[in-house]
This record gives C-alpha cells, sequence and structure tokens, in this order.
C-alpha cells in the first residue's frame, strides 16, 4: 500500500511539473530579448541522406570507381577552383559558404547498410554519437532537447536504423513534425508553470518516496530502479535548468498531413525543416539532426518516381534516370533546408540570419547505394558557422584530406587510391572545433584544414 502511494504522489509530481507535456516556452521571446548578449552561439545542423549520394559512376562496380554524381572535379587537393557534380550541384546557392571534403572512409568500408551503426559514432560503434556529444556541450535554453533529433521518413515501416545514439542506445527521432512541434512549443500558461523555481522541488519530494522503499527491494530490482531514478534526476536538472527562449518564437501552424504517406512526402520534410530552423533560432535547442529516411528505405519518392523505391534506385535497379533523380531530390531537399535556415533571425545577434552561425554537415550512412561501401564517403560542411569554416574566403573550397590518412582499405577507388581519414577523425574535429572533445578509442587526431580555430 505504501508503494502505491508513493507511487501515486510520484505520478502526481510529475504531472503538476508538467513533465508528462512538452517542456519548451512559447510567448516569452521578447522578455528574453533585452538579455541578450549579443555574441554569436553556434549551432550544429547534422544531415543524413539515405543510401549513398552515387559518389560511383552508373557503371562502377565492387567498392566503385570514385567517378559518379557527388565529388566535385577539382585540379588540385585544395582548392577553391572545383566544379560541383550532377548531385552535389542542386547546393550552388551555397557554394560559397561550402567545404567539400574527399578521402573518408566510414566503419570498415564495406559494412553495407550496418552503416548507420558507425557514420554519427566512432568506428568501434561504442559510444554517443557526435550530435549528443555536442549537444551537451552546446546547451539551448531547455535542456531536455539538447540535441533535437528529426526523421521525417526514418523507420516508418518499422525498420529503426537510426543514426543517432546515446552511449550504446539508439535514439528515436520525431517523425511527425506536429507532434515535434507540439513538443518543442507550448501555451503560455503551461510554459509559466515549467519555469516555476519549484518545479523540481515537486519531483524531489516523491524521489524521496522512492527512496525509503529501496532498501527493501531484492538486487535486481534495486538495479531497475536506479535506471529510472538516474532518468528522473535529470528530468529534475532539465527543468531547473530550463530558461526561457531568446529569440522571437512565433507560433507554427503546420497541416495535419499523413507523415508516413509518399504523396506529402516532400511537404512532412518541409514541416520538419520549418520546425527544427525555429527550435534553433529561439534558442531551444543548437544542436539537431536530420535523418531524411533510413538505409535501404522504402518510401517512394513521388516527385521522381510513384512506383520505383529510391533503395531500388540507388541500386540502379530502376534505370540511370532514377538513380540520378532520387540522389538529386534528397540533395534538393538539403538546398531548401538551407533557404529555410536563411530566413530566420539569430537569436543572440540582431541582423544576422540564423545560417550564419550554423554549421551544416551533409554526409550519408554510406557512399554509394549500389556496392554498398562507405569508402570515399560524402561530407559537405556549410553555413556560416560563426566564421570558423574554411571554405576559400567566400568562393567555396575543396579539399582532398588524404594526405592526412590514417587508414588503408584494400580496394580504395582509383581516383584517390587506398589511404583514408577515419570519419571519427572528422566528429573529433567538429566537436574541438566547438570547444568539447570526443571519448572515442583509437585515432582521434584532428584533421588540419577544416576549421579556423583548430
Amino acid at each position: 500500500m505504501g508503494i502505491l502511494k508513493s507511487r501515486r504522489r510520484f505520478l502526481a509530481g510529475l504531472a503538476a511539473a508538467g513533465v508528462y507535456g512538452p517542456l519548451t516556452q512559447f510567448g516569452l521571446a521578447r522578455m528574453a530579448l533585452a538579455g541578450q548578449s549579443e555574441q554569436a552561439q553556434l549551432k550544429v545542423l547534422t544531415v543524413v541522406i539515405p543510401d549513398g549520394t552515387a559518389v560511383d559512376s552508373y557503371q562502377g562496380g565492387g567498392f566503385g570507381d570514385g567517378r559518379g554524381l557527388w565529388h566535385p572535379t577539382a585540379q588540385g587537393t585544395d582548392t577553391t577552383t572545383f566544379t560541383l557534380n550532377e548531385v552535389s550541384k542542386e547546393l550552388e546557392a551555397y557554394r560559397s559558404q561550402s567545404l567539400y571534403l574527399r578521402g573518408i572512409i566510414s566503419g570498415p568500408g564495406n559494412s553495407g547498410h550496418n552503416n548507420w551503426n558507425y557514420v554519427l559514432r566512432d568506428s568501434a560503434q561504442s559510444q554517443s554519437s557526435i550530435d549528443v556529444l555536442l549537444g551537451a556541450a552546446l546547451p539551448g535554453t531547455e535542456p531536455s532537447h539538447r540535441s533535437l533529433f528529426s526523421g521525417p521518413h526514418a523507420g516508418i515501416d518499422g525498420t529503426p536504423w537510426f543514426v543517432s545514439f546515446q552511449g550504446n542506445a539508439i535514439r528515436t527521432p520525431y517523425r511527425d513534425p506536429m507532434l515535434m512541434a507540439e513538443s518543442l512549443f507550448k501555451a503560455p500558461s503551461k510554459t509559466r508553470r515549467a519555469l516555476e523555481p519549484g518545479a523540481g522541488k515537486l519531483l524531489e519530494a516523491s524521489l524521496a518516496d522512492i527512496l525509503e522503499i529501496k532498501n527493501k527491494l531484492s538486487p535486481g530490482q534495486r538495479q531497475k530502479l536506479d535506471t529510472h531514478l538516474d532518468s528522473v534526476e535529470q528530468v529534475i536538472k532539465d527543468l531547473e535548468e530550463t530558461r526561457p527562449p531568446v529569440g522571437a518564437c512565433e507560433p507554427i501552424t503546420l497541416e495535419p498531413l499523413d507523415y508516413q504517406s509518399a504523396v506529402h512526402r516532400t511537404r512532412i520534410q518541409a514541416d520538419h525543416h520549418k520546425v527544427v530552423a525555429t527550435a534553433l533560432s529561439c534558442g531551444i535547442t543548437r544542436v539537431a539532426t536530420i535523418q531524411i529516411g533510413r538505409s535501404a528505405e522504402s518510401l517512394n519518392i513521388v516527385d521522381v518516381s510513384a512506383t520505383k523505391n529510391p533503395h531500388d534506385c540507388a541500386h540502379r535497379y530502376a534505370g540511370e534516370e532514377l538513380w540520378r533523380g532520387t540522389r538529386q531530390w534528397y540533395v534538393r531537399q538539403v538546398k531548401l533546408l538551407m533557404d529555410e535556415l536563411s530566413r530566420y533571425a539569430d537569436p543572440d545577434m540582431p541582423g544576422q540570419s540564423l545560417l550564419d552561425s550554423t554549421l551544416v554537415i551533409v554526409t550519408s550512412e554510406m557512399a554509394d547505394g549500389a556496392p554498398e561501401h562507405s569508402i570515399d564517403m560524402p561530407l559537405v560542411l556549410m553555413g556560416g558557422a560563426c566564421g570558423l569554416l574554411k571554405c576559400g574566403d567566400g568562393a567555396g573550397r575543396y579539399l582532398n584530406i588524404t594526405a592526412q590518412a590514417d587508414r588503408t582499405h584494400h580496394t580504395g577507388n582509383p581516383v584517390i587510391g587506398r589511404n583514408f581519414v577515419d570519419m571519427q577523425r572528422i566528429w573529433a574535429t567538429v566537436a574541438k572545433a566547438a570547444g568539447t572533445s570526443v571519448p572515442y578509442g583509437g585515432n582521434i587526431n584532428p584533421v588540419s584544414g577544416i576549421f579556423t580555430n583548430v
């Protein structure tokens, strides 16, 4: 009976503190503006495209030839003179703020679709992904959303191949944009309750009741309880650290659509962009990941083909036109995301756009979806990034980093050879630029030439 009473008190405390609902703020933006520091703060937005960007040619086999549709054509290894390819040219509008890297390997290089386990993590697939690590180091005003994870069409068919990890735990992304918006933004009345100084105290009182019964439990029961208590303690900490937003958070109006339907795919993608950009512009979070679709995804891109799924198109089963068209559609969504970021004001720097302070990182869980390899990975860094990104002084830049290689692949490709930089070193470099580090084993030496402060 005592346990049930404690449980009821605990649940009542959660409800009173607003834990069962979203914890973020609406309508307090103008109050926060008065306290702005007017100092730009770095934001990091990572976009993961499924099934590669066709880095190999349509005729490329085995581990490919490196002569496909993504990597720019350049005469040197570090140059501002380069030509974007049939897929990468979708980002032509943002060339001036772009750094295209070449010579990267992710995971073992031949893990196929399983490389979703590696792409944003360490080479041993044992630690948190880079977005989670950055979220802890670059806090926004809402600790419970310190690393926002958006997955418009990831896993809607029940295959949870999600690229973001908290330790060894796979994180589940928001897939319904309306649900994501409801979680991030809420009515002023609920905001006031969540921000009350005593909100965490309600949880602490209930937590004390639970601790009283801990010694009466078996070792196995205590271990399970400890796991739950850790989560509750984090909620308490998040409640106490929640602050009003720093930017102009305006209500978001979205049309209810079936987010699992191929018919609405492009609209749903755009809605995710809008919600993520708004959260960044409010200062709610400074780190976000958008996983456009899971590896080997099955949802058709009706703008390209209503009958052939993009995974088959990546494998070149549906012909050259659809192979090219699906890859271009994915990258075009990134261009539209950049457009969205450009439309929002920076939350800390009046007169600047959100894109001026945002580093956008675009990659895939594999390099090419036909041979299913992850060597010569696609990776471009874009955006103002608070002036940290070395992007050729406004001309755009292409950088082959194989001279800093730490790994050799038995095949390689005819264009750049067999020496590659491990992807985890890219994440170590991004982390250092953001003022933190990665807890990864092996080589985590930063790659030089990417950021002005590394």
